[in-house]
């Protein structure tokens, strides 16, 4: 009986473990909120914190409408529209992992809107105000943004369509490209995706100085057993291979979480019309701030080549 106590409870220790794997790695709901003062003190963003303090004012103080869908596997989607009245199309936006939108577009939602766009600022499933438990790194989110597509077009029919994402955001706009986008989409922008996720998670493991031939397969059981997807089942840089929208990539050439060399692999894996803008010096999602410039023209003239 000795030898049958300690196989279960070395069977209940491991599923112990891979729940908390699933936990670590697959877990909604918390949103770190860039603006904190804690996240200022952070050396990378602190010579920005004015900028994006700004930003996020401007995202909360604008006037916009509050607007929910359900996913096709029935999750309850949140967003925020904010419309113009002589507005040029509507701009979907997906933000990043365990991020928020007033986070990740704080500061390039004011030029685009002003450039004469409306916004529909997404929350990802199991991020905010929307409803899931589980991130999917783009998996079921791709289903999610062509459902948010499918929202824009019933409401506004003939509008012109622009999805953009950062971070596991854009991973999300180019994993649902891979599926095809109605003619109304006219581009996307895709700001330091990765190329799949078990390439960010082994990444991620290799950064703790774990062994991701011992790990990658624990997180990828975890993500089966307790949140029922895989992670092999949709990479970005696969989907890349198959979309046909005008694309537009950028990323930050000093990235240490989701390396430079995924979004050139994203970029070089793309089948349709496609542009790359490389930052130096910026770090993961701070293209924009670091190289307002260059980022700004890059987005203007993509804008207006695709509409």
């Amino acid at each position: 009986m000795t030898l049958v106590y300690i196989i279960s409870i070395l069977i209940l220790l491991f599923i112990l473990m891979e729940f908390l794997l699933y936990l670590l790695a697959f877990q909604g709901r918390t949103g770190a909120d860039f603006t904190r003062h804690d996240f200022m003190l952070k050396k990378e963003l602190r010579p920005y914190a004015d900028l994006i303090l700004a930003g996020k004012r401007y995202v909360v103080e604008t006037p916009h409408e509050d607007v929910v869908i359900k996913s096709r596997d029935g999750v309850r989607l949140f967003g925020r529209f904010y419309d113009r009245e002589d507005r040029r199309g509507i701009v979907i936006m997906m933000h990043g992992y365990r991020s928020m939108a007033e986070n990740d577009f704080s500061c390039s939602s004011e030029y685009v809107h002003d450039r004469g766009f409306a916004m529909l600022l997404a929350d990802q499933r199991a991020h905010g105000k929307s409803g899931g438990f589980v991130m999917t790194f783009g998996i079921r989110e791709r289903w999610d943004l062509l459902d948010w597509v499918s929202y824009v077009e019933k409401r506004f029919p003939g509008e012109k369509i622009i999805v953009e994402g950062l971070s596991m955001g854009a991973a999300t706009v180019v994993m649902a490209a891979g599926e095809g986008f109605p003619p109304s989409v006219r581009g996307l922008i895709a700001d330091c995706g990765y190329t799949s996720p078990k390439e960010i998670i082994s990444s991620v493991i290799r950064s703790c100085h774990l062994p991701v031939k011992v790990f990658y397969p624990l997180v990828r059981l975890a993500g089966r057993v307790f949140g029922m997807f895989d992670c092999e089942e949709c990479s970005a840089v696969e989907a890349a291979k198959r979309a046909s929208v005008p694309a537009l990539f950028i990323h930050g050439e000093a990235d240490d979480f989701v390396p430079c060399d995924m979004g050139r692999s994203n970029y070089e894996a793309y089948a349709g019309p496609k542009e790359l803008v490389t930052v130096p010096g910026a770090g993961h999602g701070l293209s924009y701030v670091v190289d307002m410039p260059k980022c700004q023209r890059a987005l203007t003239d993509f804008l207006d080549r695709v509409l």
